[in-house]
C-alpha cells in the first residue's frame, strides 16, 4: 500500500522540460545517495492520494501545479506529473508542524540532470517522469 505521496515539478523552458529538484537535506544525502528531491510526503489517514501529492507539495515549494499525468507508483511512493509557469515563485519554509527545514534549497534542471542526481529511490519515478513530459511537450 502507497505510504506517500508527492508531485514531480516540472516547467516549460522554450518547449523543453525543466525539473524542480528540491535539494535535500545533507544527512539524507549521505544516507540514500543523489542531491535532489521531489516535494512529497506521508499521506494522512483517511486523504486522497491526490490531495495528499497536492498539499505536500503546496507545503514543500508553494507551488500549486496543474496535474499533466496518471498517477506512477511502485507500492510505496505514488507521484504524478505536475506542469507550472515559468514566473512560478518557488518557496521553501520550515515544516509547519516540526519546525525544521525540509530541503536545503532548490534548482530548475534539465530532466537528465535530475534523473542522474535524485535521490537513489525516487530514480523510477524520475524516469517515468521524464518520459512523461517530453511526450506532454511534443503534443
Amino acid at each position: 500500500m502507497t505510504s506517500a505521496a508527492g508531485i514531480v515539478v516540472i516547467r516549460n523552458i522554450n518547449n523543453h522540460p525543466e525539473f524542480l529538484g528540491l535539494i535535500a537535506l545533507k544527512k539524507d544525502r549521505k544516507r540514500v545517495g543523489g542531491i535532489y528531491d521531489i516535494p512529497k510526503g506521508q499521506v494522512e489517514s483517511g486523504e486522497d492520494l491526490l490531495v495528499a501529492a497536492k498539499r505536500e507539495c503546496f507545503e514543500e515549494s508553494g507551488l500549486s501545479p496543474k496535474i499533466i499525468s496518471e498517477p506512477y507508483s511502485n507500492g510505496k511512493i505514488t507521484v504524478w506529473l505536475g506542469i507550472v509557469d515559468e514566473e512560478d515563485e518557488v518557496i521553501i519554509e520550515r515544516n509547519p508542524d516540526t519546525g525544521l527545514l525540509e530541503h536545503e534549497g532548490y534548482d530548475w534542471v534539465i530532466p537528465e540532470t535530475m534523473r542522474r542526481n535524485c535521490l537513489s529511490y525516487l530514480s523510477d519515478h524520475i524516469r517515468w517522469a521524464e518520459k512523461r513530459s517530453w511526450e506532454y511537450f511534443k503534443l
